[in-house]
């Protein structure tokens, strides 16, 4: 009898083992359901705001950055920089690309020759007005120039500072007396490998004045290596430029003789803030390469230039239905 007692109790323990693991089922059913439920809902929150703050795209290539990109979104402008007589000094070509992520800026001498008319640009410009100065440019280099700006000295200067300066190396003695009677600020006194940090008004003199051995391709030569630098600077540094800005543009379009409006200003700031906002290095300079007569009183472009400068000019999304029309 005892040993019978023994085995009923083992079994009735077991039974009791066996119902409380049945009950206890449907309590870890109901808590991996809600689990479940608490990870999609997770789930779905943390991907909506990777979506909403694009932090999913940025493993993506360049070319996927700039994939909406077409010829539309380039820019070009022309920018002359007149003093108060209405005399040319030097003019810079503004190009922005984004189908390439570039800025090219191409310096151009007034000493350009248009052969078509036997008239050099600053000659153009003394018996016409900015539109047929432009027009003039866009026929020496062979590309079409829908804007321009003209800029005073005054803007210059602050613009040149707004971006910083341009730290430069003279590779040669630079030396210049103005004549004026306010010589410190109106002399260039540079010694050969000296490195200054040249703010806007030092920048315009050695632009203007003949300091160069080469002559005046030395002043072409260091205009587009100033302005190459001085936007790389301003790119490297992209939040303070996307704040800047505005306050550029203004400075460029006060006074400014100009048939660029402040609608196509806020197209081309959309792209400038999206590809600062990319980190991208778009700083690209191009001089132009010709001859000098004896004198320097004129210059002739390479047609070897131009045809360059056209390949650097056609945005990507042109160049490859060029490619595949030619298959």
């Amino acid at each position: 009898m005892p040993q019978e007692r023994g085995i009923l109790y083992k079994m009735s323990k077991k039974t009791t083992q066996k119902k409380k693991k049945r009950s206890q089922a449907p309590i870890a059913l109901v808590y991996f359901a809600a689990l479940c439920v608490c990870l999609v809902v997770v789930g779905a929150l943390v991907l909506t705001v990777f979506r909403r703050f694009d932090i999913l795209s940025l493993g993506k290539n360049d070319s996927q950055a700039y994939e909406g990109y077409t010829s539309n979104d380039c820019t070009t402008i022309l920018f002359a920089r007149i003093n108060s007589k209405n005399v040319l000094h030097d003019m810079l070509i503004y190009r922005l690309d984004p189908t390439k992520d570039k800025i090219f800026l191409v310096p151009v001498t007034p000493y350009m020759l248009d052969e078509s008319t036997g008239k050099t640009l600053k000659q153009t410009l003394d018996g016409g007005d900015m539109e047929q100065l432009t027009a003039a440019v866009s026929r020496c280099l062979g590309i079409d120039i829908p804007y321009y700006m003209t800029v005073s000295n005054g803007s210059f200067d602050n613009i040149c500072d707004q971006l910083g300066g341009y730290t430069y190396t003279a590779p040669e003695d630079l030396f210049y007396l103005s004549g004026d009677m306010d010589s410190e600020k109106n002399d260039v006194t540079i010694q050969k490998g000296s490195t200054l940090n040249l703010m806007g008004r030092q920048i315009r003199l050695i632009m203007t004045y003949p300091v160069f051995s080469e002559g005046r391709q030395g002043n072409v030569r260091f205009t587009a290596s100033a302005f190459e630098t001085m936007v790389a600077s301003a790119f490297a540094l992209p939040d303070l430029t996307k704040n800047n800005l505005d306050v550029i543009y203004k400075l460029v379009k006060k006074k400014s003789d100009t048939n660029y409006t402040d609608d196509n200003y806020k197209i081309m700031k959309t792209v400038l803030v999206e590809m600062l906002g990319r980190g991208v290095s778009p700083a690209m300079s191009i001089t132009p390469s010709g001859t000098w007569s004896a004198d320097d009183s004129q210059f002739v472009v390479d047609a070897s230039f131009k045809d360059e400068l056209e390949k650097q000019f056609t945005p990507e999304v042109m160049a490859n239905k060029k490619d595949d029309s030619s298959k």
